[in-house]
C-alpha cells in the first residue's frame, strides 16, 4: 500500500502581520474574540434625548468667541450716560492701579468719536476733586496720555481728527493742572502724528490767552452750556404744548445740533409728561412717538432717556409723588406703540441725592433712610 505524500507545512504566521493572540479582556470577555463586528455596538438603553448624550456621528463642535466689553469700557459708557462723577470715581477705584493709565487712554479715545458734550465730561472727570489725586494720580494720567500718543497712528485710521482732538485734551489737562507743562517736552513721540499732537498742544497752551481758550476748548456744546440747552429744550416743549405743532418742535430740536444730548431731551419730556394734565401727557407721548418714527431720536437715545428717568425716580417723586406709577404707564404705552424697545428693563432708582429729612420722608412715602 503506497504511503501518502508528505504535505509541506506552512509557517504559522498571520497574513496580516499581527500576532494572533486573543484579547485578554474585551467585548467578548477574557481571552475571547467575540463575534465579528462586535465591540462597537451602541448600548440600546442609551436615551438620545439625554442632554449628556454624545453621538459619534455628530460633527465637530464650533466654539464661538464672544467679545465681552472690558470693565473700563463699561465704566466710561455708564459715565457718559449719567454724568455722575462721584459714582464713577467709586467705580474707577475698584480697578487695579495698573489699569488706571489704560482707563485714561480709553476715555480719551471713546470720546474722540463723540461730541463736545462727552469730551467736556471726561475733562471734568479727570480734573474733579473726587478723581484727581484721590483715585488717579498725575503720573497715571501722564501714562494714559503717553499710551494715547503711542496709539494715535492707528486711531487716526478710524478717527480723522484724532491728532487734533488728543492735542486739545492734553492742552486742557495742562490748564486744569492735572498734567505738568514739562510733559510736552518729556513725552515720547514714536510716530509723526504723536509729534504733531504735542506740537499742537504746545501751541494751544503757549498762545496768547491760551489758558482761556483751552478752558472752553470744546466750544458751545460743552458741559457749561448744558444749563442753557436744558432751558432751550424746556421752552421748545412748553411751546409745543401750547401750539401742538410737531413739525416746528422737531425743527427746533434739530437746530440744537447736539445729537448726543437727545437722551436729556427725552428725560425732560418724560418729566413734563408726568407732571402735566392727561391731555398734555398724550401730546408729549405723541411727540416722542413722532420723533422716534422720523429718526430724530434713535433707539439708544430713547432707552438712555428712560434709563436716566428711572434712575432718578426717587428725586422726581419729591415733586411728583406718583411718578413711579405714571412712568410705568408711559413705559407700557411706549413699548406697545413700538417707540421703546420691548425688551427694555427699568433700572433700580438711585438713592436720594438730597439729605434725608422728615419732609423727604413724607414726600416719597417711606420710613426707611436711603443709603447716601
Amino acid at each position: 500500500m503506497p504511503r501518502p505524500e508528505k504535505v509541506e507545512k506552512l509557517p504559522r504566521h498571520s497574513g496580516t502581520g499581527t500576532r494572533g493572540l486573543a484579547k485578554k479582556d474585551g467585548h467578548a470577555g477574557k481571552y475571547g474574540w467575540g463575534k465579528p463586528g462586535t465591540g462597537h455596538e451602541v448600548d440600546p438603553n442609551i436615551d438620545k434625548e439625554d442632554p449628556n448624550y454624545e453621538s459619534e456621528e455628530e460633527g465637530d463642535v464650533l466654539i464661538q468667541k464672544l467679545d465681552v466689553p472690558s470693565p473700563i469700557e463699561g465704566i466710561v459708557s455708564e459715565f457718559l450716560a449719567s454724568g455722575d462723577i462721584p459714582e464713577t470715581a467709586h467705580n474707577i477705584a475698584e480697578l487695579q492701579p495698573s489699569e488706571l493709565p489704560r482707563f485714561v487712554k480709553k476715555s480719551l479715545f471713546i470720546t474722540m468719536e463723540k461730541c463736545a458734550y462727552e469730551r467736556e465730561l471726561v475733562s471734568l472727570l479727570l480734573s474733579s476733586s473726587e478723581v484727581y489725586s484721590k483715585v488717579i494720580t498725575s503720573g497715571q494720567i501722564q501714562e494714559g496720555f503717553q499710551l494715547a500718543l503711542d496709539s494715535i497712528e492707528d486711531a487716526s485710521l478710524d478717527i480723522p481728527d484724532a491728532t487734533d482732538t488728543l492735542a486739545k485734551f492734553l492742552g486742557r489737562a495742562i490748564v486744569d493742572e492735572i498734567v505738568p507743562p514739562k510733559f510736552l517736552n518729556t513725552a515720547k513721540a514714536s510716530c509723526p502724528k504723536a509729534l504733531e499732537a504735542l506740537r499742537i498742544a504746545n501751541n494751544l497752551y503757549t498762545d496768547t490767552h491760551g489758558s482761556v481758550r483751552l478752558a472752553h476748548i470744546w466750544g458751545p456744546g460743552d458741559l457749561r452750556s448744558v444749563k442753557k440747552l436744558k432751558k432751550e429744550v424746556s421752552l421748545i416743549l412748553e411751546e409745543y404744548l401750547t401750539t401742538g405743532d410737531i413739525e416746528e418742535a422737531e425743527k427746533c430740536v434739530r437746530k440744537l445740533n447736539v445729537p448726543s444730548f437727545f437722551f436729556q431731551v427725552i428725560r425732560q419730556a418724560l418729566r413734563l409728561a408726568m407732571q402735566n394734565a392727561e391731555s398734555n401727557q398724550k401730546k408729549i407721548l405723541h411727540l416722542l412717538a413722532d420723533w422716534s418714527k422720523s429718526g430724530l431720536i434713535v433707539p439708544d437715545q430713547m432707552d438712555m432717556g428712560f434709563n436716566l428717568t428711572y434712575a432718578n425716580l426717587n428725586d422726581i417723586k419729591l415733586d411728583i409723588p406718583h411718578a413711579n406709577i405714571l412712568l410705568a404707564e408711559i413705559t407700557a404705552i411706549a413699548k406697545k406703540e413700538g417707540w421703546l424697545n420691548k425688551l427694555f428693563v427699568p433700572p433700580s432708582p438711585k438713592p436720594l441725592s438730597i439729605p434725608f429729612t422728615p419732609s423727604t420722608v413724607a414726600a416719597i412715602g417711606t420710613t426707611e433712610k436711603p443709603d447716601v
